[in-house]
């Protein structure tokens, strides 16, 4: 499920990426959709950063306080000719925005079977919007650290 592209700078290939990305993580071993570590410290890494045979994935070392951010996985392939890396959900924000749309579908279809709870319908749809402004907001600061990571080159 990626939901967005992001293309190198022109004047970066894929071995700078690639490279500049793994200066920039701290070694995990374990999928990064199930992890759930934070670090309050100050440390010089920005990513946690998992090794795999086609691909290496990397999400946003966060803090104890942001807890409440959906999770972002970035996916770079290792063929030296792609020149992109794509961003997805973590497992745990699927299933939350899974949840959150189906308790909007339980609510429409009763709206449409005449037995309307107007009350739960407005909630969903409440959190839906922040949920999905939350999911902006770590793309946004997701996407700010890589490109900082790229411009350290």
């Amino acid at each position: 499920m990626y939901f967005k592209t992001v293309h190198f700078p022109s004047n970066l290939n894929h071995a700078q990426v690639e490279t500049a990305l793994r200066k920039a993580s701290m070694k995990e071993t374990i999928s990064l959709d199930f992890t759930s570590k934070s670090i309050n410290i100050g440390i010089d890494k920005i990513f946690w950063g998992l090794e795999r045979k086609r691909n290496l994935k990397f999400t946003r070392i966060r803090t104890s306080f942001e807890f409440f951010l959906p999770k972002l996985i970035i996916n770079l392939s290792k063929n030296p000719s792609v020149n992109f890396y794509k961003i997805r959900p973590g497992a745990l924000s699927i299933v939350v925005a899974g949840l959150l749309f189906f308790g909007l579908f339980t609510g429409i279809l009763g709206v449409i079977k005449g037995r309307p709870n107007i009350e739960s319908l407005i909630l969903f749809s409440v959190l839906i919007v922040i949920y999905i402004a939350l999911m902006l907001f770590e793309l946004r600061v997701t996407a700010s650290r890589a490109v900082k990571v790229l411009n350290q080159i």
